[in-house]
């Protein structure tokens, strides 16, 4: 009987866990301006509380506010490396409000980002890569004996 109460006690604990799910986007803009923006939005569009950013790191630590509830949130920009153009992904993470705060977060952050930087830079199309004879160029070429 007791080994069965502290079976389901693990279990309660192991399955009722918070689930610590964060939502990401690419965004097809430089860093500067996904940063920029993410700022805005936090602190002028929500009115939350910035605790701590780092533009150089790209972090933005804040106080989500809904009603009285406030709870810890975080956006991360990271430059991507995209032959194609400019891209950016963005890392939301409200660990203790449902998922759609995140998703929520990240549709207003793009809607904000086109309103005021326009719609994204087209994409360069991929060249095909171009054979090169590594003998070109030389002068005289190289005897063979």
């Amino acid at each position: 009987m007791r080994y069965l109460a502290v079976a389901l006690v693990c279990g309660f604990l192991l399955f009722s866990a918070p689930a610590h799910a964060r939502r990401s986007v690419d965004l097809p803009y430089r860093l500067e301006q996904v940063w920029s923006t993410a700022v805005r939005l936090v602190r002028v569009d929500y009115g939350f509380e910035i605790i701590d950013r780092d533009s150089e790191s790209g972090y933005l630590l804040f106080e989500y506010r809904s009603g009285e509830r406030k709870v810890p949130g975080s956006i991360e920009v990271v430059r991507r490396d995209d032959r194609e153009g400019f891209a950016t992904h963005v890392i939301v993470g409200v660990p203790a409000m449902p998922a759609y705060v995140e998703r929520m977060m990240l549709d207003k952050l793009r809607k904000k980002i086109e309103d005021e930087h326009g719609l994204p830079p087209k994409r360069r199309p991929q060249e095909p890569p171009t054979e090169t004879n590594p003998d070109e160029g030389k002068q005289g070429g190289a005897a063979r004996n």
